[in-house]
């Protein structure tokens, strides 16, 4: 897997790397923290719609999509285990963050940030489109760090639109467990 296209681009985009601090260090960022900003901006959907459950809804299904990414992720890094280019290519790699040992296919980063993206967009949700670049731009930088290869963060990126894909369609059976989890959080005052 590290080896032809998927190596070539990976080294294209890595060697990007170590020729402008700034953009190493907005690099980093986006490869490391983004990702919390993404989740807290999905949960920004269950508090800035306190009118009606369409924001609600969209939170937790941003949220079921996220959890079984990572659950998919898990198991299939299991099946299939691919060094990170770092640990492969340790010469010709340069890592700027600190990064799991774990298998790089898929991308864990790409694949949360993607079923957020993917569920606004579904669900027409306020600030989509800052959620689709977002995603783009851990996408991107998650290679230029040196952590992943592009395959690794474009089938991270294709699971977390599945998975936003299939919560959508699963809406009308799971509207019970949704409004279940709404009243209860509203009993508790937490939206």
């Amino acid at each position: 897997m590290d080896h032809g296209l998927n190596w070539h681009f990976a080294q294209a985009i890595n060697g990007l790397a170590g020729h402008s601090p700034l953009a190493d260090t907005l690099m980093r960022v986006t490869a490391s923290d983004l990702i919390f900003l993404v989740i807290l901006g999905a949960a920004l959907w269950w508090i800035l719609t306190p009118a009606d459950d369409i924001g609600k809804t969209a939170a937790l299904a941003a949220a079921a999509a996220v959890v079984a990414g990572q659950i998919v992720n898990l198991a299939i890094g299991h099946l299939i285990d691919v060094p990170r280019p770092f640990i492969a290519h340790p010469q010709q790699v340069r890592l700027l963050v600190q990064a799991a040992h774990d298998s790089s296919f898929p991308s864990d980063h790409a694949t949360a940030a993607f079923s957020v993206a993917a569920t606004a967009l579904l669900r027409t949700m306020p600030g989509r489109w800052l959620f689709l670049t977002t995603a783009l731009l851990i996408a991107f930088a998650r290679v230029y760090v040196g952590a992943h290869y592009p395959l690794d963060v474009i089938i991270g990126a294709a699971l977390g639109m599945f998975w936003a894909i299939v919560l959508l369609h699963l809406d009308p059976h799971l509207q019970v467990p949704y409004q279940g989890a709404i009243a209860i959080a509203r009993r508790l005052r937490l939206g």
